[in-house]
């Protein structure tokens, strides 16, 4: 059976499941049309295929983690253009898709965020109507057909469920697009601190990784740093899970509005690194 016609009944999950749980895996492809599923089903097929060629073939691997990291943010893009009435603008970076540094800009953006939020989920997370309860935790779980923030007391016991997406995060005295801004800033700079390079090195220096792997370059040839089990259990597990963690969320709920909250701020901030990056032109963007 060819890669094209295979079905989702036919699909090991084992390795997604035990990045973000079966129900997880479960609830994405049940609410996953046609054009989504089948982008999730050949990332999963990519990542499974990269873990059977640990010390086979490494490069090869990587190669395949890459496909499988590239898949799933095309899953996501078409997610955005199925739901384009609920979701922020979209049109001038959607239609870059097949451009590896778009594709590969995105797992970097989203980490940022997410770490972002951890950092600030005490004093800077806000959630309209609930602002005095930020010193209560959270934890993304599954409830029915849905992802959802549980929000515990001190004690750990269930108070309420919020969807996700109707969440923003906030400096005080500072604006939306302010907000962006400083997101922006602190991106940069943990690049800068952890790298060394620009936000335009990294994305560009990211997106040729792949295509080192695979031809020579002015005479030379590319060897791994580190071997393949290292990259999956240390960087793309990373990735990989909070691509699902996204599609989950995304798939489970919309926006309260399509001009605020996480997925208007995170687009944003998406939105600038390309066009710092030199992906995306200003006259580009819708």
């Amino acid at each position: 059976m060819s890669e094209e016609a295979t079905t989702e009944s036919t699909l090991d999950k084992a390795s997604f499941s035990a990045l973000v749980g079966a129900d997880i895996v479960d609830l994405i492809f049940e609410k996953a049309p046609t054009k989504v599923a089948t982008r999730i089903g050949s990332a999963l097929r990519h990542y499974n295929k990269a873990i059977h060629l640990n010390n086979v073939d490494d490069e090869m691997g990587v190669i395949r983690l890459i496909a499988a990291e590239e898949e799933l943010v095309v899953a996501i893009f078409e997610w955005l253009k199925l739901n384009a009435n609920e979701m922020p603008e979209h049109g001038d970076f959607i239609g870059k898709y097949k451009n590896h540094q778009v594709k590969l800009a995105f797992s970097p953006v989203l980490a940022q965020l997410g770490f972002v939020l951890a950092d600030m989920l005490h004093h800077g997370l806000t959630v309209e109507g609930l602002e005095d309860a930020l010193h209560w935790n959270v934890k993304a779980v599954r409830s029915d057909d849905k992802v959802v923030l549980r929000l515990f007391d001190q004690g750990g016991n269930k108070i309420i469920a919020l969807n996700p997406l109707a969440v923003s995060i906030s400096v005080p005295g500072l604006s939306d697009s302010d907000v962006v801004e400083t997101l922006y800033t602190s991106f940069s700079q943990t690049l800068s601190d952890q790298s060394e390079m620009t936000v335009r090195q990294y994305i560009s220096v990211r997106a040729e990784y792949r295509n080192k792997m695979h031809y020579a370059e002015d005479g030379n040839t590319y060897s791994m740093a580190e071997n393949l089990d290292f990259l999956i259990r240390n960087v793309f597990s990373r990735t990989i899970r909070n691509l699902l963690w996204c599609l989950a969320i995304l798939l489970s709920n919309s926006p309260e509005n399509r001009n605020w909250g996480l997925v208007s701020q995170f687009i944003s901030l998406y939105r600038k690194v390309l066009i710092q990056s030199k992906v995306l032109k200003s006259s580009e963007v819708v």
